[in-house]
């Protein structure tokens, strides 16, 4: 899988709803993040610790430095 696209798909979008994804059997749960493409779409994100899902993530969340991307 191309990341570089996987990931790009996500420029443009805006976040309209955030919520922990919990249950029963989770010792982590996932940050879940609804946004809305610049096609209109509706999509959601899910922070885990790695791609097998085992577990809700991080984002490390701060200003731009340097000259950004």
């Amino acid at each position: 899988m191309n990341m570089q696209n996987y990931y790009q798909q996500l420029v443009g979008s805006v976040i309209t709803k955030f919520e922990f994804n919990e249950d029963e059997d989770a010792l982590c749960p996932f940050p879940c993040f609804t946004v809305r493409d610049k096609d209109g779409r509706d999509l959601t994100i899910e922070v885990s610790r790695d791609e097998e899902g085992n577990g809700g993530g991080f984002l490390f969340i701060g200003p731009v430095t340097g000259g950004g991307a």
